[in-house]
């Protein structure tokens, strides 16, 4: 059971900043995707330095699942400020 959350609490985090950058309009939709970027950039990073040394990022999907859990505190402060500049 213990695996299968930390399985599937990744694909849950990156599918709540998705459905933010998706729902989102306007500066709101940027921001809510910046966290995504940098965990694509991130990843893009990783690929290239594996390719060159295979044992560089031997926990690499640990690694990229760290840097997806910074972006939900990301996420939750801009709906928190999204609703205090509606009201």
């Amino acid at each position: 059971m213990d695996v299968l959350i930390f399985v599937l609490a990744p694909f849950a985090i990156i599918g709540l900043q998705l459905w933010a950058a998706i729902a989102w309009r306007g500066i709101w939709r940027w921001l809510a995707a910046a966290p995504l970027l940098i965990l694509a950039a991130y990843f893009l990073l990783i690929m290239a330095q594996i390719s060159i040394d295979p044992t560089s990022h031997n926990l690499w999907p640990l690694e990229l699942a760290m840097i997806a859990v910074i972006g939900l505190p990301v996420v939750g402060v801009l709906w928190l400020t999204r609703l205090a500049v509606k009201a």
